[in-house]
C-alpha cells in the first residue's frame, strides 16, 4: 500500500484529501498556500485569490471566506454549508472561527472537474441566512467568498426587507414598469416578479431575473428586481453589484422620476448599516427626480425620525401624507409631533391612524407610541402649574428655608454657561461611573401632624450601585442586600411604612441628554458650610421631558414630574446638594407631596483618584393617603468594585428621582 499524507478532516471528522508521498516541492507549495491571509476585507471588497493546483490526475480547490454582519464585524460560530456542483463533489458543513473565517479544500478528478461551482450558505442564531455562489473557472484560482448576515431583530425604526419589497412591488409589477423592459427579457422579468412578489420565493426568482439581465444587460428594472430578489435570498454582495450596475445605467443626473426606486433601495440599505446621514442623501436625490413621490417622502421622514430631527421629519411626513403615503406615515408623523411637544396634533394623527381599530390590536411599536401619547396627554394638566423655575423669588425663599442667605442673581446671562459646565460633569459622572457598594442605614418614621415621629424603625443593609451597560452611559441600577449578602427584607411599622430608593440618578435632569426637557433658572449664589455654590431652580416641562415617573398603588397609576433646586460648586460645577418636589400633587393616587433632599460628599479611592460626588444623607418626606412618612438614609464606607458575573438580584427602578415602595 502506498504512503499517504492527510490534508484535513471531512464533515464527519475523518481524514480526507490525500496525496502520494514523494512530491516535496508540492508539499511546500501547499503549506505556503494554506497560511491564512492577513488582509482585511471591507464592503465592497476586492476578492483575495488562492491558486488551485493539480497532483497527478487530481485537482485541489481551496474554498475560503468570511461571514460578517452588515457593519463588517466578524461573526464567529456561524454555520457554513458548501454545496458544490457535480456528482463527485460532496457538500461540506463548517463553522467559522472567532474571526468569522471558514476554509476547506476539495480534491477532485481534474479530467472531470476543469471548474468548480459552489453555493455557500451561512447561518447564525439571531440573523437571517446569507447565500453567495461562486464559479471557479479554469484559471487555476479561487477567491474569498464574503457572506453578510442581517440581524433578525434590530432597530425597530428601520424598514424591514419584507416591507421594502412590499411597498415597491406595485411599481415593478405596473404596466408602466413592464413597458420599460425590452421584449427579449420581458417573459423572464414577469416570471421572476411573480416568484418574488406573488409566491414570495426569492430563491426561485433569482435565476429567472438573472436570465433577464443576461438577455438585456441595460434593463434598469431587471437589475433592480434581481437585486431585490438577491437581498431576499440572502446575497448581500450580489445585490449590491446589481444596484451598482443600475446606478451606472442611470448616469449622474437622472430626470423625470427615473431612479427613484433605486435611491429608495440604496437609502434603506444605508439605514440598515446605521448610516442615516448617507441615507438622507439618497432620499433627497430621489426627490430631485420625483419631488412628490410618497414612498420617497415616507422613507425620508422615517430616517429623520431615526436621527431625531423631529421638525424636518414632521415637514416631510406631512408632505408624504398629502402625496398619498400609506397609513404608517401617520404613525411616524404622530411620533414626530409628540416629540415636538404638540400632543393635541399628535392625538389627531393617531386617531386617523387607528381608523376604528382598538389600541390593543395595534402592532407593538404602534402601541408604544399610543401609550406614550396617552401619557403625554395625561401630563397636559401640568402645563399651567407655577413652578420653582417661574414663581417670584420671595415666595420661593419663604417656601424653602434652606435658601436663606441667597445672593440673588442680577440676570440669567450666566445660566447657559453654568448648564453647559454642569452637563459636562453629569455626563462624565454617568459615563465613568464604577460599581459601588456602601453601608446604608435607614430610619423609617410615621409622623404626626406636627411633624414629630409617632412610630419609627431602622435597618442596615449593603447598598449597591451598578453601572449601566448601555452604550450611551446613562442609568444606574440599585440593589440592597443584607449585611450577610442575602436579599434585604424591609421592616414594616404597625401602621404601615414606605421604603424609598433611586437617588444616585436623581440629578439626571442636568445631563445634556435631558436638559432640553427641563426649564432652568439661575437663582444666585449661596455659601453652604463654607463652600460657595451656584443655585439653580429647575422644573420638568410636560411637553418636552423624556423623564416621566409613575406612582403605582392598588392598581392605579399616575404619571408625575419633578421640580427642585440644585446647589452647584462654583469651582468644579459638581452638584453638592439637591432638593426635588412633585411638580403638582397626584390626586388620582392621593399622593400630595414627595420631597427629597440629597446631600453629597466627595468619595475618593485608588480606582477613582479624582473622586465621585455620591449621596451621604438623603431625607425623603411623603404625604400619601392622609398620612406623612419620612425616610432618613445615611451612606458610608463606599467601595468601588468590578463585576464579571451575572447579577441575579431583582433590578430596582431607575429614573427619575426617588421611588416609593408602600408596605
Amino acid at each position: 500500500m502506498r504512503g499517504e499524507i492527510p490534508m484535513g478532516p471531512d464533515k464527519r471528522g475523518g481524514k480526507r484529501a490525500l496525496f502520494p508521498r514523494g512530491s516535496f516541492q508540492a508539499i511546500l507549495l501547499l503549506a505556503a498556500l494554506l497560511i491564512p491571509c492577513a488582509v482585511k476585507s471591507q464592503l465592497p471588497h476586492p476578492p483575495l485569490s488562492e491558486f488551485s493546483y493539480e497532483v497527478g490526475t487530481d485537482k485541489i480547490w481551496t474554498v475560503f471566506g468570511h461571514v460578517r454582519d452588515l457593519a463588517g464585524q466578524p461573526l464567529g460560530g456561524a454555520k457554513v454549508h458548501i454545496e458544490p456542483n457535480g456528482p463527485l463533489a460532496k457538500p461540506q458543513d463548517l463553522e467559522t472561527n472567532l474571526q468569522g473565517e471558514f476554509r476547506t479544500t476539495y480534491r477532485l478528478d481534474a479530467t472531470q472537474y476543469s471548474r468548480l461551482n459552489v453555493q455557500v450558505t451561512a447561518s447564525r442564531a439571531g440573523y437571517g441566512d446569507g447565500r453567495e455562489s461562486a464559479e471557479f473557472g479554469a484559471g487555476n484560482k479561487t477567491w474569498e467568498i464574503i457572506l453578510y448576515l442581517r440581524p433578525e431583530s434590530g432597530n425597530p425604526d428601520v424598514l424591514p426587507l419584507s416591507s421594502l419589497i412590499m411597498i415597491l412591488a406595485p411599481r415593478f409589477r405596473s404596466q408602466e414598469a413592464l413597458n420599460q423592459v425590452p421584449d427579449a427579457a420581458r417573459k423572464d422579468y414577469q416570471s421572476g416578479a411573480e416568484e418574488l412578489f406573488g409566491k414570495q420565493t426569492a430563491i426561485k426568482a433569482v435565476p429567472l431575473l438573472a436570465k433577464a439581465v443576461g438577455r438585456e444587460a441595460n434593463c434598469l428594472n431587471c437589475r433592480l428586481l434581481l437585486g431585490l430578489a438577491q437581498l431576499d435570498a440572502g446575497s448581500w454582495t450580489g445585490a449590491n453589484q446589481q444596484f451598482a450596475e443600475a446606478e451606472k445605467l442611470l448616469g449622474p443626473n437622472p430626470k423625470g422620476g427615473a431612479g427613484s426606486e433605486l435611491y429608495v433601495i440604496l437609502g434603506v440599505l444605508e439605514t440598515w448599516q446605521q448610516r442615516e446621514k448617507t441615507a438622507v442623501g439618497y432620499f433627497l436625490k430621489a426627490l430631485d427626480t420625483h419631488p412628490s413621490d410618497p414612498i420617497v417622502l415616507l422613507e425620508l421622514g422615517r430616517t429623520l425620525v431615526m436621527q431625531q430631527d423631529w421638525e424636518s421629519a414632521d415637514r416631510y411626513l406631512e408632505e408624504a401624507l398629502k402625496a398619498g403615503a400609506p397609513p404608517e406615515a401617520r404613525l411616524l408623523h404622530a411620533r414626530a409631533l409628540l416629540e415636538e411637544g404638540d400632543a393635541d396634533a399628535a392625538a389627531e394623527e393617531m386617531q386617523a391612524y387607528l381608523d376604528k381599530r382598538k389600541p390593543r390590536d395595534l402592532p407593538a411599536d404602534a402601541r408604544m407610541v399610543y401609550l406614550r401619547l396617552q401619557e403625554r396627554l395625561e401630563l397636559k394638566s401640568f402645563e399651567k402649574v407655577k413652578s420653582v423655575a417661574s414663581q417670584p423669588l420671595e415666595e420661593l425663599i419663604r417656601a424653602m428655608p434652606e435658601l436663606k442667605g441667597l445672593e440673588p442673581a442680577r440676570s440669567q446671562d450666566d445660566l447657559p454657561l453654568i448648564l453647559a459646565k454642569v452637563g459636562e460633569s453629569e455626563a462624565r459622572f454617568f459615563r465613568s461611573f464604577p460599581n459601588t457598594v456602601s453601608l446604608e442605614e435607614i430610619r423609617m418614621e410615621n409622623l404626626r401632624r406636627d411633624g414629630t415621629p409617632k412610630e419609627f424603625g431602622s435597618e442596615k443593609s449593603n447598598y449597591l450601585l451598578m453601572a449601566s451597560s448601555e452604550n450611551w452611559g446613562l442609568g444606574i441600577r440599585e440593589y440592597r442586600t443584607s449585611l450577610a449578602g442575602k436579599d434585604a427584607k424591609p421592616i414594616s411599622l404597625p401602621s404601615g411604612s414606605i421604603r424609598t430608593k433611586g437617588f444616585a440618578s436623581a440629578s439626571s435632569v442636568f445631563h445634556p441628554t435631558y436638559q432640553s426637557g427641563t426649564q432652568f433658572r439661575y437663582l444666585g449664589r449661596q455659601t453652604l458650610d463654607g463652600q460657595e455654590t451656584l443655585v439653580i431652580a429647575f422644573a420638568q416641562q410636560p411637553e418636552k421631558t423624556q423623564l416621566i415617573g409613575r406612582f403605582d398603588a392598588d392598581g392605579v397609576s399616575s404619571a408625575f414630574l419633578l421640580q427642585g433646586v440644585a446647589w452647584v460648586d462654583a469651582q468644579d460645577y459638581q452638584i453638592v446638594r439637591l432638593r426635588t418636589d412633585l411638580l403638582k400633587p397626584l390626586p388620582k393616587v392621593r399622593l400630595i407631596r414627595e420631597t427629597t433632599e440629597i446631600h453629597y460628599d466627595l468619595v475618593r479611592s485608588k480606582e477613582s483618584p479624582a473622586g465621585l460626588w455620591l449621596p451621604r444623607e438623603v431625607i425623603v418626606t411623603v404625604q400619601w393617603r392622609g398620612r406623612t412618612f419620612r425616610n432618613i438614609h445615611h451612606y458610608s464606607d463606599y467601595k468601588f468594585f468590578n463585576v464579571a458575573t451575572e447579577e441575579k438580584r431583582k433590578e430596582a427602578s431607575q429614573l427619575p428621582g426617588p421611588i416609593v415602595n408602600p408596605n
